[in-house]
């Protein structure tokens, strides 16, 4: 049976073919296929465009998070609540609204800590984990992987 780091392994391989379809597509830069000479007069090519389309969207999904998994962790720290109202790292790394966050929360029966990747919205309250609405944020454990 293969182990977890074999697939992933694997993952990253694939993802060098997902990186060069993208380029040739064409599609990273305009985020669709009009890079691309296609004949809009042309059934086959217009029902071939609007799929590869949506394919590509999901390689673009699947690209950006193996590259993501792919970065090593920086740092792993808590959050505290800030004078402003942020939650923030000891050294100054700070959530607000629409940022991706890297939390260790409670999941599963029986529950186990483990991390996921989440965003921080606000309520017109206070901030929260989306999905985990329930996870108080003061204290929280999270890590910030290397930039990119």
């Amino acid at each position: 049976m293969a182990d977890i780091k074999k697939v992933f392994a694997e993952a990253q391989k694939l993802n060098w073919n997902i990186e060069n379809l993208l380029r040739l597509s064409t599609f990273e830069p305009y985020g669709d296929l009009s890079g691309l000479h296609i004949d809009y007069e042309d059934s086959e090519q217009l029902f071939l465009s609007q799929e590869l389309r949506e394919i590509l969207e999901k390689l673009s999904t699947v690209n950006h998070r193996l590259k993501y998994l792919s970065r090593p962790v920086r740092k792993t720290s808590r959050l505290h609540k800030n004078r402003s109202g942020r939650y923030e790292t000891a050294d100054g790394h700070y959530y607000t609204s629409g940022q991706g966050i890297e939390a260790l929360v409670p999941e599963g029966y029986p529950e186990v800590m483990c991390w996921v990747w989440t965003r921080v919205e606000h309520d017109g309250k206070d901030y929260y984990l989306v999905g985990h609405h329930d996870v108080c944020m003061d204290g929280l454990t999270v890590r910030v992987r290397e930039e990119a």
